[in-house]
């Protein structure tokens, strides 16, 4: 099970968004290969074909041209590498994730998801964030260490601020 999608959604509406997110992928031309419950309530994880950050800025642009608007999903975010819910399995990625998508000029901030893990969410961002060897800016960072925290796998992605769905956030800048 290697996903590289989470998605959000209201409470006790996983099956319609499910449903809603295989529309999707045939609207933008991106076959959602598989959805998984979480097992967390409103949230699931999928396994969508080719990239996700263009799978996810794809359903932003169908969503601002009013070609279909989401009722189920309301927040995706892009996942680029699944690893165990190890913290030094987790601080090797975000290394080589940092090396690859930050430059040397740019900043960065970490963004921690956490479900279902005894760990203490600072203690996490301060390990993690010794692998990256960038500046730190948490108002306005270049980029996102985005870690999605479930017991067995966590989801690691760098990217932009902009590069995750929001329906809430799309639809208030029309």
């Amino acid at each position: 099970m290697s996903w590289n999608l989470v998605v959000a959604t209201g409470w006790r509406q996983e099956r319609l968004c499910m449903e809603e997110l295989y529309r999707i992928g045939d609207i933008v031309g991106r076959r959602v290969e598989e959805v998984w419950f979480t097992g967390f309530d409103g949230l699931l994880t999928a396994k969508v074909e080719g990239d996700p950050v263009e799978f996810v800025k794809l359903l932003k642009d169908v969503v601002s041209s009013n070609y279909y608007i989401p009722r189920y999903i309301l927040r995706a975010t892009p996942i680029m590498v699944v690893v165990k819910t190890d913290l030094d399995e987790i601080q090797k990625a975000v290394g080589e994730l940092a090396e690859r998508y930050i430059a040397p000029q740019e900043s960065f901030k970490i963004e921690l998801k956490k479900r279902g893990v005894k760990f203490d969410r600072m203690s996490v961002i301060e390990y993690v964030a010794k692998a990256v060897n960038r500046k730190v800016n948490l108002t306005h960072p270049d980029k996102v260490v985005w870690i999605e925290m479930f017991p067995s796998r966590t989801g690691i992605s760098v990217i932009k601020e902009e590069d995750n769905f929001s329906l809430m956030k799309n639809r208030s800048h029309e």
